[in-house]
């Protein structure tokens, strides 16, 4: 008896301290198609999604992320079914359930395309009240545009939003900048020229990590993970992450 009490007490003193088990912390982050930013289809899942791994690395932290459609990722982060989610537009509402990381650049550049052929400007939102406008389900539009009260068709994806635009389902479509370009140049490149951002944009909205307040250790969690932020952006990996990804 004494002989397999030593032998068990041998056998789980090699498994917790050999090389192959380390003392990493583990994340599970849920995330959803936000290309060219990150994606299930992108190389590594896209750059932001390799710079919040890299960030966390730096701190000790193992990464596992799974991609959902936008409303179930975001549910699953809210209930703590994962520790987090990537990225959030910060707003007082979503600090009820979140705590938000230091702003992971770059910004979302978020603005309203057109037809080019079609006539329309605007200085304010209530000059927006003839058109149909696009938008995500769930997107945390600026305070102004909510209370603008326009004519909308909400779409699930940034890509149902473009291809009702193509389709002339809506008049407009707000979207990112970068999004909007590479999402007409992959799905729709034969009619890339016939569609515009307008300039100026609506608003420049900053990227989040955030982790869910379900669980204990999110404000640990978030100050680690700024630290490893802070770290690659200093030492140049942030740099090179975006120039292999063509940015």
């Amino acid at each position: 008896m004494l002989y397999k009490i030593l032998i068990l007490v041998l056998f789980t003193t090699i498994l917790f301290s050999s090389p192959g088990h380390t003392s990493e912390k583990e994340i599970f982050l849920t995330s959803t198609e936000y290309p060219p930013y990150y994606g299930q289809e992108l190389k590594n899942n896209g750059f932001i999604t390799e710079v919040i791994k890299a960030a966390f690395e730096k701190m000790g932290y193992k990464i596992k992320v799974e991609f959902f459609p936008w409303l179930r990722s975001k549910a699953m982060a809210e209930s703590g079914d994962s520790d987090g989610m990537y990225t959030l537009w910060h707003t007082e509402e979503r600090e009820k359930w979140f705590v938000f990381s230091d702003p992971i650049p770059p910004h979302n550049t978020i603005g309203v395309y057109k037809r080019s052929d079609r006539e329309i400007t605007f200085e304010t939102y209530r000059d927006l009240k003839p058109y149909i406008i696009g938008s995500v389900l769930g997107y945390a539009y600026s305070p102004e545009f909510m209370a603008a009260e326009l004519k909308g068709l909400r779409l699930y994806t940034d890509e149902k939003l473009i291809t009702k635009l193509v389709q002339g389902r809506v008049d407009l479509a707000i979207i990112d900048k970068i999004q909007g370009n590479y999402l007409f140049k992959k799905r729709f490149s034969m009619k890339n020229n016939k569609f515009e951002f307008m300039e100026p944009p609506l608003e420049i909205r900053q990227q989040h990590l955030v982790i869910s307040k379900k669980i204990n250790s999110a404000h640990k969690i978030i100050n680690d993970f700024n630290d490893g932020l802070e770290e690659i952006m200093n030492n140049g990996f942030y740099d090179d992450i975006l120039d292999e990804h063509g940015f």
